[in-house]
């Protein structure tokens, strides 16, 4: 028996493209960390991986995923009935996904160093870009409840929105008072991408 899938086949493969940026990007952070013993999970950021070894596999991973989620950006778009708060959730994401993009372009300043233009610019990408998505994965979370085929992942993705905006808030806090800055960043990353690949599944899945 042949099973349909729940969306076109274009949609299809952006989530298929979505998931392996975020495959890329998990897979180099388990590999770079792994490298590098040296890197405090408690205080580093994870974009000082970009200063290890191997940091340019970080770096490519970061652009794989950035990549990736420009496709997640656009599967929703077909696979969301059209409306106002889908288009603007789509736009807030994929202002992210431009934004993970730029920050893997300006590399963060390693520890210790004197601040660069570069650097301060590597952070506003980065901050602007947990915020954009944190906005956006809420949206989606309200354009959910109105789509018969995305009715059951709206309280799940409610539930990480929240979860989210708990976290980054946490991050915050941690680098005022400098309490386990990097710890703080990883929590809000990950569930930033288990809500990816949450939506990708949902992208390539077949209908029931």
């Amino acid at each position: 028996m042949v099973r349909e899938n729940a969306f076109p086949q274009s949609v299809r493969r952006y989530g298929l493209l979505g998931l392996l940026g975020v495959v890329a990007f998990l897979s180099s952070l388990i590999v770079v960390h792994l490298t590098s013993p040296q890197i405090d999970w408690m205080r580093d950021y994870v974009s000082n991986l970009a200063n290890e070894p191997f940091g340019l596999v970080f770096v490519g991973s970061v652009f794989v995923h950035g990549w990736g989620n420009l496709a997640i950006a656009l599967g929703l778009r077909g696979a969301l009935r059209p409306g106002r708060l889908r288009n603007r959730a789509v736009l807030l994401f994929g202002f992210a996904a431009v934004g993970i993009l730029l920050a893997a372009l300006f590399p963060i300043d390693p520890p210790g160093h004197t601040p660069t233009t570069i650097g301060r610019l590597h952070r506003t990408f980065a901050s602007a870009t947990f915020m954009l998505e944190l906005a956006a994965v809420f949206v989606f979370s309200i354009v959910f409840r109105h789509d018969r085929r995305w009715h059951r992942q709206q309280s799940v993705s409610m539930v990480l929105s929240t979860t989210a905006a708990i976290a980054l808030m946490a991050f915050v806090i941690a680098i005022q008072i400098d309490l386990a800055p990097g710890l703080a960043e990883r929590v809000a990353l990950a569930v930033l991408l288990v809500w990816e690949i949450l939506v990708c599944i949902q992208l390539i899945r077949p209908k029931s």
